[in-house]
């Protein structure tokens, strides 16, 4: 067997993908010698998360493997919730965007992107297979898909879903594997962050 030498990393970080999901196989991050990350499989690399989600699960990547600990991960995560519950987070930050994979007519759930891309073709857009969908998730009671709206409409967006949806799913199986315990650096656990 042959190996081609791809690098050296000064430290690694392996998640396992839960029992069921689909998507990625490998979840891991490599920190080279010159600081450079390698990310694969997680939300961080992904299009269907929010840039804010990816930004925060990037840095909380960064800051376990180049601290070794999770006090200052855990602190900037506060950090970031306060900020989205204070509406301190510009708009262009919790934009998600995706992908339509089929023709708009034959999905038969309508999930957010898909209640997006309905916005979009009302506004005289295309919409079609390969049309990437961009949308923001606004306050409200209800489905998700009816709080939906394209980033030009939106003025505000619903905190709770962010922190909900997209902050912690990005970071708690990351504290979870390296048996980093909320509590224990003074803080309440990530999902009651609120």
């Amino acid at each position: 067997m042959e190996l081609d030498y791809e690098g050296h990393y000064a430290s690694a970080l392996f998640v396992p993908i839960k029992a069921g999901e689909t998507g990625a196989k490998k979840k891991y991050a490599l920190l080279d010698d010159n600081g450079t990350l390698k990310i694969r499989g997680f939300e961080a690399v992904r299009r269907n998360w929010s840039i804010l989600a990816k930004e925060v699960q990037r840095e909380i990547i960064k800051r376990v493997l180049t601290n070794k600990e999770g006090k200052t991960a855990a602190v900037y995560v506060k950090n970031i919730i306060q900020q989205l519950r204070q509406n301190k987070i510009p708009l262009s930050k919790l934009i998600i965007s995706t992908q339509l994979q089929r023709n708009l007519d034959t999905y038969e759930n309508q999930g957010p992107h898909v209640a997006a891309a309905h916005r979009m073709k009302e506004r005289g857009l295309q919409v079609g297979k390969g049309t990437i969908i961009r949308y923001i998730i606004t306050p409200g009671t209800g489905r998700i898909r009816d709080r939906v709206q394209l980033p030009e409409e939106a003025q505000t967006y619903d905190a709770d879903y962010y922190i909900n949806n997209q902050i912690i799913p990005g970071v708690q199986r990351i504290f979870d594997v390296l048996n980093i315990n909320i509590e224990e650096e003074g803080q309440t656990e990530l999902g009651k962050w609120k």
